[in-house]
């Protein structure tokens, strides 16, 4: 038995080889122009937004901006202890409650066989604390989130009116030097109750 093999033209061969790699090039940019196009999964038919995610830690610098400079960190602390202060001071000219009442409930029970104990629970004043300084937190760093500048961390904000940063700071001093003060005040003067 004989094998006779049918030679082909070098021709033939030479087309068929170019428009193999021809076909190829035209498959590989197709596939590198899909590579960042939206895509449907077969799975659940979600639309995938595709974009390079890269390594953009922009974000994340913004936020430590009040966390590198000691300016910031007074600022925020200024402005979270200026609603504090305020909001300590309405509770005492409303109620007639000290700030440490605000803040904290103390429970004297006396048991059946005449042992008196006392608990100390929060009150609302106590959950009011992180609502504020978180609150305060974020409207400080949204400035900065923003891009916008000056962001009025570690760049003064501009003056408004009655408003300036010399202003700020000094108010925010004095309200955290007073929220220190107050309970300390009531403690002595008062015996604990209400100083105002």
């Amino acid at each position: 038995m004989m094998r006779v093999a049918a030679e082909p033209s070098d021709n033939s061969v030479g087309k068929d080889v170019a428009d193999a790699n021809a076909e190829w090039a035209q498959k590989g940019e197709q596939m590198n122009a899909k590579q960042f196009s939206d895509a449907i999964d077969p799975a659940d038919g979600s639309i995938a937004e595709a974009a390079p995610l890269g390594n953009d830690n922009s974000m994340l610098d913004n936020v430590m901006v009040a966390f590198k400079d000691s300016r910031a960190v007074e600022i925020i602390n200024g402005r979270a202890a200026m609603v504090g202060w305020m909001l300590a001071l309405g509770g005492e000219l409303s109620s007639n409650t000290s700030m440490m009442s605000q803040v904290f409930h103390e429970r004297t029970f006396t048991l059946a066989d005449g042992v008196t104990r006392t608990s100390t629970y929060p009150a609302a004043g106590f959950f009011e604390i992180f609502i504020v300084v978180m609150l305060s937190l974020a409207a400080s760093l949204a400035p900065s989130l923003k891009k916008s500048s000056p962001n009025g961390l570690n760049e003064k904000p501009e003056t408004f009116g009655p408003f300036n940063p010399d202003a700020e700071m000094t108010n925010g001093r004095g309200a955290m030097i007073g929220l220190v003060a107050l309970p300390l005040a009531e403690k002595i003067f008062t015996s604990g109750s209400a100083l105002f």
